[in-house]
């Protein structure tokens, strides 16, 4: 069994869900908008195959990719209003997650087998790739991998499930709405804690169960096996100073909400404290006749509940306290490991024979069998002692390698961040003349009355003809305008034609440099 052919699952957490990211997965795109995403070198979109590319709909069966009439963000926006989820405000730095974003994939060579079976496909780009046929296993495959998240998070919580065969490898986009039911209402609800859990290692464990539930159902059926943990693996995604940063952050924020929930347990305490102090006075009211005993019993309802509430409420914010404090200590001691640059020696157990005396005292030469005794026992010991003494000296020489890789890492990382630097003042001293000259030339009012009539007339559609005294336009040229983009969104177009504007009036002018 070729233990590289794996499965691969990827699920991402999303606070939003926008035009453009909906156009990728629908590929909602034109010739133009396909050249330019491939002049990023890591992107490679073949045009030649994406009539291959099919979507799973909400019947559970395959159609051609982008069938539906609303687009995949208005499908969300409709689940999600359904469900009654609403977000924060608008300029809160904090928002709820109202959906998983899921792909799909495995091993590169078996996945391009089960799309186009022996089929030749050429990778290269701008290859032509038409004769290709898609094969039936990737619809399947698709359809079994559709069945396993209905399964888990409901057919009507799918709101699009792409399949792409245009790209370097086959890959399923699957958008998702987590839904769990209140405590209290049992009402249904949008809940990403209900279905990924609500700390970070809850949400490990969940993830590690996801990928075996994955490779059971679906991809041990089609050769693709169940994909190594990450712990087993000698992975990292980020530099360490870059992942110190991280578990620093992240400590912060968990340090910063147990002080949240510390404040509010202590609230709900003196809440609790105040309900009972005024049982109590209308206890002595009642008993002294300053109220009569149906205004009694009322109050005493009102104030039963309200303490129950808070009793409720306060065990909520225990739980939850508790799990952050877990979070926060295990927070602070990943990044306490990562700061270290030598970890502590292992124990290691070593195998001997303790040295014993296996020849009987002789009745003459007593001296001379104990002195040969001692000899054996000396060398015994030593070779003990010296068995030690290599294991821990292998175990130094691996921290001093260790130590020496973290220097050398982090001189070059020191390297490349004084070269960022560098670049970055370069740029920004670019930015600041190209400002300068812009805002004198904005002070002229008619220059400036011209720039936005121009952008005006560009966002209402209008062409515009703009005299360079050179007696002619060129089309190549660097201020020709291509209209509104189809995936462009209203508030980016016009920031765009005032941008071209700009440019239009602007740099044409003498001694301004672009």
């Amino acid at each position: 069994m070729n233990t590289d052919i794996k499965q691969a699952m990827h699920v991402e957490a999303g606070k939003s869900f926008g035009t453009a990211e909906a156009n990728e997965n629908e590929r909602r795109w034109n010739d133009d908008k396909i050249d330019s995403k491939n002049q990023d070198p890591t992107n490679h979109y073949d045009k030649t195959r994406m009539k291959l590319n099919f979507e799973i709909g909400p019947d559970g069966k395959g159609h051609p990719l982008g069938y539906q009439e609303k687009s995949l963000e208005v499908r969300l926006q409709e689940r999600l209003a359904e469900l009654g989820w609403k977000p924060f405000k608008s300029d809160s730095k904090i928002q709820p997650n109202c959906c998983a974003k899921f792909v799909f994939g495995g091993n590169h060579d078996r996945t391009l087998e089960m799309a186009f079976g022996t089929q030749i496909v050429n990778l290269d780009k701008g290859a032509d790739n038409s004769h290709l046929q898609r094969c039936p296993e990737i619809e399947q495959w698709a359809k079994d991998v559709y069945d396993w998240c209905a399964k888990r998070y409901g057919q009507e919580n799918i709101i699009g499930f792409q399949v792409h065969l245009d790209e370097s490898s086959p890959h399923i986009h699957a958008l998702i709405v987590p839904v769990g039911q209140r405590a209290k209402s049992g009402r249904e609800c949008v809940m990403w804690s209900a279905k990924f859990g609500k700390t970070r290692y809850e949400y490990g464990r969940i993830l590690r169960e996801m990928h075996t539930s994955l490779y059971e159902e679906v991809g041990s059926k089609y050769g693709l096996e169940r994909g190594d943990s990450i712990d087993g693996r000698n992975v990292q995604h980020l530099h360490k100073r870059d992942y110190i940063r991280k578990l620093t952050k992240e400590a912060r924020q968990a340090e910063k909400a147990v002080k949240g929930l510390q404040t509010m347990i202590r609230k709900l305490e003196r809440e609790m404290l105040a309900g009972r102090n005024r049982l109590k006075e209308i206890d002595e009211a009642l008993a002294s006749g300053k109220i009569t005993l149906d205004r009694y019993e009322a109050q005493k309802a009102d104030i039963q509940k309200l303490i129950t509430e808070y009793q409720e409420k306060l065990e909520d914010k225990s739980n939850k306290l508790h799990a952050k404090e877990h979070e926060l200590e295990q927070l602070t001691k990943d990044a306490a490991k990562a700061r270290s640059v030598i970890q502590p020696f292992r124990n290691h157990k070593v195998d001997f024979t303790p040295p014993q005396i296996t020849e009987k005292v002789p009745l003459f030469g007593t001296d001379k069998w104990i002195e040969r005794q001692n000899r054996l026992i000396a060398k015994q010991f030593t070779e003990i002692v010296r068995k030690i003494e290599s294991l821990y000296r292998n175990d130094a020489a691996r921290q001093v390698e260790a130590t020496q890789n973290n220097v050398l890492a982090d001189y070059g990382e020191l390297y490349q961040l004084r070269k960022d630097v560098k670049t970055l003042i370069e740029n920004n001293d670019g930015l600041k003349s190209t400002l300068e000259t812009m805002l004198d030339q904005l002070a002229n009012p008619a220059l400036r009355s011209k720039i936005f009539a121009i952008a005006d007339a560009l966002a209402g559609g209008t062409p515009v003809v703009i005299s360079s005294g050179g007696g002619g336009g060129n089309p190549d040229s660097d201020f020709r305008w291509d209209g509104r983009r189809s995936d462009e969104e209203e508030e980016v177009y016009r920031r765009r034609c005032l941008l071209h504007a700009l440019r239009l009036v602007i740099m044409p002018r003498k001694g301004y440099k672009r």
